[in-house]
């Protein structure tokens, strides 16, 4: 394993970090975690997603996955020959807010930077449903991709709670009968619903996320239709389950002490890991801020580590049917 800490941020990043400082955490913290409060947040999303443009060099469309609207972005122009990968996107946002809509630009820059397809699902969340619904449908998109949609690897990615439903993937899908994700990329990644259970946790020194604002969001968490299946904190998942795994993190932030945690439990089981923490920076800052110097460098990291895994994974294949032919010959 390795943890890279990243110095010397750029200039813009403490005007970023100050701003939302000053604005979004006080918003944040201020907006009311009722049905009406929740219900205003998908509506503007909405509103996002169809005026949001798609980046540049690259393609979108609409599909369904696992029954649930999702948009398909590949790289525009001439493939790059691997038709057997694609990547799954589960967005952040506290299972509350955001969506397609607000994580386009990193899910196109995603495909760019990868040549892969990207598919990224726009999974149920409060006030409709709880974690275990949004975990069900992120396990029912992941299913379909390798059953129906003859996918061989996947990799996993997400922000915040998205990196939380890809853990939830990542331990679930052996129960389920299918094959662990070829890789995942964790940005700022959510990994324990509950709000004390680490001690080093503190949002004192975070840009925009308030631990008393997720103690205050934790019991609604648990409502149905479907309930949470497995473990609640991912860093106590047996950690031979994961796959070569990057995680980026803003230093310092609300979260980033459970991925250190998790990180180092990898290492342990001798799963290939880095962890990125980045001074300076804002929680899910590469989706968050694109044109940081940092966001790009993130990018850069997390995409070159994902086709480094695709690359190994596809060798592994190979060498496994070689095997074969040589013992049918």
């Amino acid at each position: 394993m390795s943890i890279t800490r990243h110095g010397h941020p750029s200039v813009g990043s403490y005007f970023v970090f100050l701003f939302l400082r000053l604005t979004l955490r006080p918003l944040l913290s201020l907006w009311p975690l009722t049905e009406a409060g929740m219900s205003i947040l998908p509506k503007l999303d909405a509103k996002i997603t169809d005026k949001a443009p798609s980046p540049r060099g690259v393609v979108t469309e609409w599909v369904t996955l696992g029954g649930r609207r999702t948009e398909l972005t590949m790289p525009a122009g001439p493939s790059r020959g691997d038709c057997d990968t694609a990547i799954l996107y589960l967005h952040g946002g506290a299972f509350v807010v955001a969506g397609i809509g607000t994580h386009r630009g990193i899910t196109g820059r995603l495909s760019r930077a990868t040549g892969l397809p990207v598919f990224a699902l726009e999974y149920r969340q409060l006030p409709e449903a709880g974690v275990g619904t949004s975990v069900a449908d992120a396990l029912d998109a992941y299913r379909e991709l390798l059953t129906e949609r003859g996918y061989r690897r996947i990799v996993v990615a997400g922000d915040s709670a998205g990196g939380y439903l890809c853990g939830k993937v990542i331990e679930l899908a052996e129960g389920a009968g299918l094959p662990a994700p070829t890789a995942w990329i964790g940005y700022s990644p959510w990994l324990d619903l509950d709000a004390d259970a680490n001690p080093d946790r503190s949002s004192r020194s975070d840009s925009y996320l308030s631990i008393g604002k997720m103690r205050t969001l934790v019991p609604l968490l648990d409502r149905g239709p479907v309930a949470l299946a497995g473990i609640r904190n991912l860093v106590d998942v047996d950690p031979r389950r994961f796959p070569p795994t990057i995680l980026i993190t803003a230093e310092n932030e609300m979260l980033e002490p459970d991925a250190i945690v998790l990180a180092e439990r990898l290492m342990a089981a001798a799963v290939e890991v880095q962890l990125h923490s980045y001074a300076w920076q804002v929680h899910a800052f590469p989706m968050l801020i694109e044109d940081l110097p940092e966001s790009r460098e993130a990018l850069r990291l997390t995409a070159d580590f994902a086709t480094a895994a695709v690359r190994a994974a596809r060798n592994t294949d190979t060498r496994g049917a070689d095997a074969r032919d040589e013992q049918v010959g």
